[in-house]
């Protein structure tokens, strides 16, 4: 057995402000996609503005089978989340914005469990088509031009045969945050779930900065079974982001190179930011004269700089929690998918999520996405 890795399509260009659409072989055992999207930057892109990188452009992300079957539906934030996840570490995108630059953005996207997966992944036969679909909602002001690279890894002569099944992952609800409200939901029953994923993005004030943080949108979870019979989960998405912490053993670090005003936040997409550094860089040849100072104790996802000179973008690094602001339920504590969470057995499955009563949680958006397997 080996895995092959091969160009589905390399450097085709992506028009801007709409859908790229890719046609996938008609067979073969496809474990994960890997997509390289680049693009030359406009310049000024991201000063005096909240978006900054490619990925603040990608607001869907889809792979459907014979037209509408979801096996893949999420935004470009979700599924950087699913592949930080899976993978333990943040994709290795480039994000600056100095100038006019090239920036690049890769995008895991897994069909089993991780990247070779030799259980699970998608048997493209079973579908008369399959259809990449990547959106993106770029104009010139922030983008000449994009491109796209897709490669496939190919499970190849495993004697064990094929896969099992593949993980469907989709967007399931998303709300706009108002105060001290409920939002009493009930999981779907069909297949088995694997994990439950949820994102809180805070609203950010006119220059850009977080209002409140996560734990404010969701300050109280609560997760039963049977009808709220059996109490699975009960505490605010603070907590559940530290236990995924300590679960999973991992720290989530970002390296960016941003170029941004004085006093504007800078989304770094980590949800509970622990530390960082910075310092000052250089693009015009000369010592930087001032030293690029950040906002200490700042544990949001937008970092907020004090100083700002021309010519001199800030070398920043942070490590924390929360990647792409999500925590997770896990249900995948044992590998093989007979353990994890049968929601048909245990309906109904039941999650009330309630909003702080604040008025800085106002405008900000909630989101639950699923992470299903759908058996061969």
């Amino acid at each position: 057995m080996y895995w092959q890795r091969e160009y589905l399509r390399e450097g085709v260009g992506m028009t801007l402000n709409e859908t790229y659409r890719l046609e996938l072989p008609d067979h073969g055992f496809l474990g994960s996609l890997l997509l390289r999207l680049s693009g030359g930057q406009a310049s000024g892109y991201g000063q005096g503005e909240a978006d900054w990188r490619i990925i603040d452009r990608i607001p869907k992300i889809e792979v459907i089978g014979n037209g509408s079957t979801i096996i893949k539906s999420v935004t470009g934030y979700i599924a950087q989340a699913l592949a930080s996840w899976d993978q333990g570490i943040i994709p290795p995108g480039v994000w600056k914005n100095y100038a006019t630059n090239t920036q690049w953005e890769y995008i895991l996207i897994n069909f089993g469990r991780k990247l070779y997966d030799r259980d699970y992944g998608l048997d493209l036969s079973r579908f008369d088509d399959i259809e990449l679909r990547i959106q993106n909602d770029a104009g010139a002001a922030q983008f000449g031009d994009l491109a796209v690279a897709v490669v496939g890894f190919w499970k190849r002569d495993d004697p064990a045969g094929g896969f099992n099944g593949y993980m469907r992952s989709e967007d399931w609800r998303t709300w706009t945050v108002v105060r001290d409200e409920t939002q009493y939901l009930t999981l779907p029953t069909d297949n088995m779930i694997r994990r439950v994923i949820l994102q809180a993005i805070p609203p950010v004030d006119s220059d850009f900065v977080e209002k409140t943080g996560m734990n404010n949108l969701m300050d109280d979870i609560k997760l039963a079974l049977e009808s709220g019979q059996k109490l699975v989960y009960q505490g605010g998405v603070d907590d559940l982001m530290r236990e995924n912490y300590l679960h999973y053993g991992n720290e989530f670090i970002v390296a960016a190179t941003p170029y941004m005003l004085a006093d504007d936040g800078i989304d770094l997409s980590l949800g509970y930011v622990i530390g960082g550094a910075w310092g000052a860089g250089s693009q015009d040849g000369a010592v930087a004269g001032t030293n690029a100072t950040f906002e200490t104790g700042r544990t949001s996802f937008t970092q907020k700089p004090e100083t700002y000179e021309a010519d001199s973008p800030a070398n920043i690094m942070v490590k924390g929690m929360a990647p792409f602001l999500t925590a997770i339920f896990p249900f995948d504590w044992e590998a093989d998918p007979a353990t994890w969470l049968d929601p048909n057995r245990s309906k109904s499955v039941t999650m009330d999520v309630h909003s702080r009563d604040h008025a800085d949680v106002v405008g900000g958006v909630n989101k639950v996405s699923l992470d299903r397997l759908v058996n061969a």
